[in-house]
C-alpha cells in the first residue's frame, strides 16, 4: 500500500511539474493570439499544442511559465485581406505542417504576440512568427 502511494504521489509530482502553464500571480509570460495586423498579412492563430501536449484553448492569451516551450497554432487566414495575392487555394491547403510550429523562450514579465505571417507568395514558407515582444 504504502508502495502505491509513494508511486501515485511521484506520478502527480511529474504531472504538475510538466504543466507549462503559469497562473498571472506566478512569475510568467503571457502570450497573445488575436491582435494582429492584416495590412502588415500577419493573421490570427489559435493555440492547440504546448510542448507536445494538446490543449484546448479558445482565449486569446494564456500565461506561460519561464523556459523554453514548442507551441502549435492553427491559423485563421483571410485571405480576402491580405495585400498580396495567392496563386491558389488548393495551395495554400497544402501547406507542410512544420508551417504550424513554433519555438518560444519565455521570459517572466513580458508579452508576446503571435501570428501567422503570410507575407510569402509561397504559402508552404507561411508560418508563425512573434510579431511583437513588450
Amino acid at each position: 500500500m504504502k508502495i502505491k502511494i509513494l508511486v501515485l504521489l511521484l506520478l502527480t509530482s511529474l504531472i504538475v511539474s510538466a504543466n507549462p502553464f503559469a497562473k498571472p500571480s506566478e512569475p510568467s509570460g503571457i502570450l497573445r493570439f488575436n491582435q494582429t495586423h492584416p495590412s502588415a498579412n500577419i493573421f490570427p492563430v489559435t493555440l492547440f499544442e504546448i510542448d507536445g501536449k494538446q490543449i484546448v484553448n479558445r482565449n486569446p492569451a494564456v500565461w506561460l511559465k519561464p523556459g523554453k516551450h514548442t507551441i502549435k497554432v492553427n491559423s485563421k487566414i483571410d485571405l480576402n485581406s491580405r495585400s498580396k495575392p495567392v496563386i491558389s487555394l488548393q495551395k495554400v491547403n497544402t501547406r507542410k505542417q512544420d508551417n504550424f510550429t513554433l519555438d518560444i523562450v519565455v521570459e517572466d514579465g513580458k508579452t508576446y504576440y503571435v501570428g501567422y505571417d503570410t507575407n510569402d507568395r509561397d504559402p508552404n514558407k507561411w508560418r508563425p512568427v512573434l510579431w511583437k515582444v513588450k
